[in-house]
């Protein structure tokens, strides 16, 4: 659960709506979950050769280029920066974009083993625990 919003604590209904208008309009979470959702599909894809997609493991590696980590690496920081709940989400985002990126590194070298090992082991946790952090602060940002 995403405790720690500066300034949420003792601030009028009025002004948590507004706090929460002004993250709503710069991200739309519920597609940061599904964009990391498909992930599955496009590694799995990806690693079944059935992709067409060209992908570059070292920009997939980068955890600060997709929307929602452009969001977690700067405007979510005037928000959540004292939350240890944020700072779990960007070290599980992180672990997920390292994960993908080497699933993808190891199909272009021909270790499909290995990437299936990681595929099936510690890149669904990870998924997982990001979908659920996105998921619970969704749920947060819809409660009145």
């Amino acid at each position: 659960m995403f405790t720690t919003i500066k300034g949420w604590f003792g601030l009028s209904k009025e002004n948590k709506e507004t706090l929460k208008d002004n993250i709503r309009s710069e991200i739309n979470i519920m597609d940061a979950v599904v964009a990391h959702v498909k992930w599955k599909i496009r590694l799995e894809d990806y690693l079944n050769g059935t992709s067409t997609e060209t992908l570059d493991p070292i920009i997939i590696c980068r955890d600060d280029q997709c929307t929602l980590g452009k969001w977690i690496y700067g405007p979510a920081l005037k928000y959540f920066s004292d939350s240890d709940e944020f700072r779990q989400l960007r070290t599980d985002h992180a672990r997920f974009h390292f994960l993908a990126g080497n699933v993808v590194k190891k199909v272009q070298e021909n270790d499909r083993a290995s990437a299936e090992v990681m595929m099936t082991n510690e890149y669904p946790q990870v998924s997982h625990k990001v979908v659920r952090a996105l998921s619970e602060l969704n749920r947060q940002m819809m409660e009145k």
